[in-house]
């Protein structure tokens, strides 16, 4: 099993988005889980998934993918582009894609909705004043074509903070009750801690198989 972090860029609109790049090791606390699910999808060679990690600046998108990847998480700074890892198993493709959330980089988020499998929304908890934000973000992205009928999860982040509200305020505060194209998930967590990740990634492995069958 091997992991890349790719640089691409991408000069659409005249606007340029830059990766980060390194090498690091994808050693996953539910890495089993989630290769047994990448072996059962053999619908064609080089089967590829595809997640979409979208949600506001600072709300801990970045900290969330090297969560994922065992990566220290002690020293983040903003995404100016994306950031993407790629996990290869036995023939198949896990590509994680984490997009920049500043208000310059979201109209730019578009370019990348083709062919998602799973859309991971990332809201920061503790950030109230930036809810009616976040939610119109969401509510955007929830009318778009391309995102049409894919499955939906959204992090509750930083619940290790006093100030974040519980993801059931949340999911009150952003009508999610109202979202019936799709599956979707609200699931808190904190990406520091790693607490709450790991069920919330067991359920995107749970409907990449039912989406892909």
């Amino acid at each position: 099993m091997s992991c890349t972090v790719g640089r691409r860029s991408s000069r659409r609109s005249g606007h340029q988005l830059l990766a980060s790049s390194a090498n690091v090791g994808w050693s996953f606390a539910w890495g089993d889980g989630l290769l047994s699910i990448l072996r059962r999808l053999k619908h064609s060679p080089d089967q590829e998934v595809r997640l979409l990690l979208l949600g506001l600046d600072n709300a801990g998108k970045t900290t969330l993918l090297k969560q994922l990847a065992s990566e220290d998480v002690s020293h983040i700074t903003p995404t100016q582009g994306f950031n993407i890892k790629s996990m290869q198993s036995q023939g198949f493709k896990l590509n994680v894609w984490d997009i920049g959330g500043q208000r310059k980089i979201r109209p730019y988020w578009r370019n990348y909705f083709e062919n998602t499998d799973v859309l991971i929304y990332v809201i920061d908890s503790s950030d109230r004043k930036r809810f009616e934000e976040t939610g119109q973000e969401l509510a955007e992205l929830m009318e778009e074509e391309k995102l049409s009928m894919v499955p939906l999860l959204i992090f509750a982040n930083k619940q290790d903070l006093m100030t974040a509200a519980p993801a059931s305020e949340l999911a009150e505060g952003l009508n999610l009750h109202t979202i019936r194209d799709r599956v979707w998930q609200i699931q808190a967590c904190s990406a520091i801690t790693a607490e709450g990740v790991q069920d919330g990634m067991t359920w995107v492995c749970k409907n990449i198989a039912v989406r892909k069958k």
